[in-house]
Formats: C-alpha cells, structure tokens, sequence
C-alpha cells in the first residue's frame, strides 16, 4: 500500500512540475508605432485606435507632440484604425497678444482637425495587418 502512495505522490509530482514547464501561450497583443501625417504635414495631437477585425480586441495611445505615437497593446493580425482628434478641440493652443500658441491643459503639440472619416474605424477605411514590434506610418488626406 505505501508503494501506491508513493507512485501516486510521485506521479502527481511528475505531472504538476509538467504544467508548469509549457510554454507561454502566444502573444495576442504588441507594441505598435508611428506617425500620423495630414496631407503630409505630421500631427502632433490626437489619438491613434487600432480595433481587431473581428471587434474582439482593441488599443488606444496619443499622438505626442514630436508627431509620433505609440500603442502599447495593439492587437496583432488584421485591424482597423482610426485617428481622433475631435477630443482634443479643447486644447486648442489660442495664440497670446503676441502671436505665439499658448500650451492649454499642459499639452504641447497643435489641434489640427482630422476630417470625420477618419475619427471612427467603421469610416475611416484604414486597414493594416500587426505583427510583432509593428511600425505603421498612417497617411491621411483632407480630400
């Protein structure tokens, strides 16, 4: 009777260490960056969204004002994108007396609308395939 236990502990042991020795499942996510440029001119406010095709994912990261961006959990495979930088109207920079932008809400960068297409991924026509470690420049047009 003690040989059973001691293969049955033994067997259980074998099996637990097992477990723990698989591999990780893979990644469905990754890091995606970039610039946004408006008829050729970079964006420097805003956010980027990239939505799986399927719907069953999504990601989000801002528009920085050097003009580049970077989502950090963006779905991998086909996606959707979009650019938005509707909710950002209120940072407007207005200029001073003195004609220089003024930074509001402690943001740099300039509000430049984006045409409404764009704002949503159901209009925006803007698809890319993800991989690992993706680089995706979007190009927009006002036409």
């Amino acid at each position: 009777m003690r040989c059973v236990r001691l293969f049955v502990l033994g067997a259980a042991v074998v099996g637990m260490s097992a477990v723990g020795c698989s591999p990780p499942p893979p990644a469905k996510e990754t890091v995606v960056t970039g610039s946004v440029t408006l008829d050729g001119e970079k964006l420097t406010m805003g956010e980027v969204y990239f939505e799986a095709e399927d719907g069953s994912a999504s990601a989000r990261g801002e528009i920085a004002p050097d003009g580049n961006y970077r989502v950090p959990s963006a779905p991998l495979g086909k996606v959707k994108a979009a650019v938005r930088t509707s909710n950002h109207a209120q940072f407007a920079a207005p200029k001073s007396k003195d004609g220089k932008a003024v930074t509001v809400g402690g943001r740099g960068g300039t509000f430049v609308p984006v045409p409404k297409r764009y704002e949503e991924v159901g209009t925006s026509g803007l698809t890319y395939t993800v991989t690992a470690e993706s680089a995706i420049n979007i190009t927009l047009s006002k036409k």
